[in-house]
């Protein structure tokens, strides 16, 4: 399951299934501009903090930012999934 949800100060994700040490190590090479998928650097640039944490299912990333979840979903599908 892949569900992005906006809220008041950007955007939070729930990946069914995914540990999150492995989704942390993507975010990163995002963070540095080294992911193998089509990071966009203009988006990366409007995101202030991605946490990801540890969920009973999977894992949920937040995004803290002037991002929405319909710009961001294309993207993390490609690069996260």
């Amino acid at each position: 399951m892949f569900k992005v949800n906006n809220t008041q100060n950007g955007v939070k994700a729930f990946l069914g299934g995914f540990k999150a040490e492995d989704v942390n190590v993507k975010v990163q090479e995002c963070k540095d501009g080294n992911c193998s998928c089509n990071c966009d650097p203009q988006m990366m640039e409007k995101i202030e903090n991605i946490e990801v944490s540890s969920e009973e299912n999977g894992a949920s990333i937040t995004i803290t930012g002037d991002v929405k979840a319909e710009e961001l979903e294309p993207m993390m599908k490609e690069c996260l999934l």
